[in-house]
């Protein structure tokens, strides 16, 4: 076995060279075959044979296509113009030595020749202004083909009236979008046809308004195109949505797709109450569910209309799974009032739906396609981030699957400040099996709660009868008067344990200091000791020696300071070692 693998090797080793030079000569046989046509051929021969060359050829090939666009002969001729413009997009620098043949070419009686020499002189980058006799002659005169003619009218874009333009560029659309049908080649001229709209639209010339919206009513092939010409408009045209929804009525599948997709960019007020029931119709119809989707999905959350048959379909066994979860995204979307054109109306309208189909997923799923377009709106579904961590939270408490704990706590992570309620929660999670789930708790934990550990380990000792008994924890009482504040601060700042002491006791250290001139509510005693962290002037030890004298008679390190953020969290980041270890007593 082993020798058949290696004869089989040895077979291959030695056929890939003798392959690669079996190529080697055929193109070199080729390029010697096209060089004796390009010097003895007939003169169509010679044209074909110089294209063949390709531009790395440019010296040989442009004096033979140079001579041939002087041939008697209008195909040679055109056939030279067109190889030149063809191979001046592959390099125009090479090129260039062409120009002068080519600029004589205009004047050619055969408009395509004239064309096609036109359109390889702009890729050598002659002004668009100096091509412009040859173009408007072509279209003076009214021959060629209509490409030719179409040709001739793409060049003086910008430079003639667009309407003029436009008269001689619908029969090559009409042409082109019915090739477009039977080929992709037809669909490459379908594109050229299309850009060239485009750019005549994007002259803002509203006299074309009228022109196309007349070519509409012919119900042509073109239909699309002109449709797409005139949503290029700013502003739009008048009953620009009443136009669409005609055409989306219309027997061409390729007019009422285009239709469709351009409704679905029509969102202001008036127009979002026109298409949008008719919209959520068609999410009941097989065949133009698809369309009505698409269009609906542009304008998710931007009204409320739609969203029940959304809904609706989200759960239609009659339509295909990517039916099913493509609305399911689509009302989640809804359910983000951010934005633009959002209305919070529809958000709520939209919540009220997703959220009775989405629950059951996220409570029980494993991770999949279902979980993760449910999973995604979380994000912005909730105005209120707090309420979002809540609900989190509980999905991380019902789900049993690991991997879907793992995302609920990383949602929660990234929620931080907000999830300082889910801390529970998180924490049961340090007792799951999966490694996994536990160490995405604790990363969790070290983000909504710094001082997690620090506040556990206190807990513990509180509940524990053997260890050392800790102070009750005081508590406010409205109307008792605090420490006088300025006395407080001076006495921290200078680091005057003793004189901490004599303005803080039991009776006054939850209760507010007195500080007249402060409009907000003043601080408690512990919150202006953590304030003071960080300042050089106060001693870590000292600081801490306060801190704990505060903490002696019960002061609760858990509390939340005025801007709502937990002391021993805060104190995490911006207190030495001494203070956390005297704040958890």
């Amino acid at each position: 076995m082993r020798h058949a693998i290696l004869l089989v090797a040895l077979l291959l080793a030695t056929a890939l060279p003798a392959r690669a030079d079996f190529a080697s000569r055929f193109l070199a046989e080729q390029r010697e075959r096209q060089l004796r046509q390009l010097e003895e051929g007939k003169p169509l021969e010679r044209v074909k044979a110089a294209e063949s060359l390709g531009a790395a050829e440019a010296p040989r090939t442009i004096p033979v296509l140079s001579k041939a666009l002087a041939d008697t002969d209008g195909a040679v001729r055109l056939a030279a113009a067109n190889a030149l413009w063809d191979l001046a997009q592959k390099n125009a620098d090479a090129f260039q030595p062409a120009k002068p043949a080519l600029l004589a070419a205009l004047a050619d009686a055969d408009a395509g020749v004239a064309m096609h020499a036109a359109g390889a002189l702009a890729t050598l980058k002659v002004p668009a202004a100096d091509l412009a006799p040859a173009r408007k002659r072509v279209l003076a005169e009214g021959g060629g083909t209509p490409y030719v003619r179409f040709l001739a009218a793409r060049g003086l874009i910008g430079i003639e009236p667009a309407p003029g333009l436009l008269a001689a560029m619908l029969p090559y659309l009409d042409q082109a979008a019915l090739a477009a049908r039977r080929s992709s080649a037809g669909r490459n001229n379908l594109q050229l046809a299309r850009s060239a709209f485009e750019r005549l639209a994007d002259t803002q010339d509203r006299a074309l308004i009228g022109l196309l919206e007349d070519e509409l009513r012919r119900a042509t092939a073109g239909s699309p195109v002109v449709l797409r010409a005139l949503a290029r408009f700013k502003p739009a045209p008048d009953r620009f949505t009443d136009t669409l929804l005609v055409a989306a009525g219309s027997q061409d599948p390729d007019t009422v797709s285009t239709a469709w997709d351009l409704l679905g960019f029509r969102d202001d007020a008036e127009s979002l109450a026109k298409w949008v029931p008719r919209a959520a119709v068609l999410l009941g119809v097989g065949d133009r569910r698809d369309m009505a989707l698409s269009a609906l999905s542009r304008v998710a959350g931007k009204t409320p209309a739609g969203l029940p048959e959304i809904a609706a379909l989200a759960t239609n066994a009659g339509a295909s799974e990517s039916q099913r979860a493509r609305a399911l995204e689509v009302l989640g979307d809804a359910t983000d009032a951010r934005g633009d054109k959002r209305s919070p109306e529809a958000a709520r309208a939209a919540f009220a739906l997703w959220m009775p189909l989405c629950d059951p997923v996220l409570s029980t799923a494993k991770p999949g396609t279902a979980f993760e377009r449910c999973l995604r709106p979380v994000a912005f579904a909730w105005a209120d981030r707090k309420a979002e961590a809540r609900q989190v939270a509980k999905w991380l408490a019902a789900n049993g699957d690991a991997d879907a704990k793992i995302q609920f706590l990383r949602k929660l992570e990234s929620l931080w400040g907000d999830a300082f309620d889910a801390e529970a929660t998180v924490r049961a999670e340090l007792a799951h099996g999966d490694p996994r789930v536990k160490a995405a708790a604790e990363s969790t934990l070290d983000r909504i709660r710094p001082a997690w550990r620090e506040a556990g380990a206190r807990a513990e000792r509180a509940a524990n009868p053997a260890s050392a008994p800790t102070a009750p924890k005081a508590v406010a009482v409205p109307g008792k008067p605090g420490a006088e504040g300025a006395a407080l601060y001076a006495a921290v700042a200078k680091g005057d344990v003793a004189q901490v002491k004599r303005l803080v006791n039991r009776a006054n250290v939850a209760q507010p200091v007195r500080f007249p001139q402060m409009q907000a509510t003043p601080p408690v005693p512990l919150v202006i000791a953590i304030n003071h962290c960080g300042l050089p002037q106060v001693p870590p030890a000292t600081l801490a020696e306060i801190v704990a004298y505060l903490i002696s008679l019960g002061a609760d390190p858990d509390m939340r300071d005025a801007q709502g953020d937990n002391l021993m969290d805060r104190a995490k980041y911006s207190c030495p070692p001494e203070v956390m270890k005297a704040l958890a007593g």
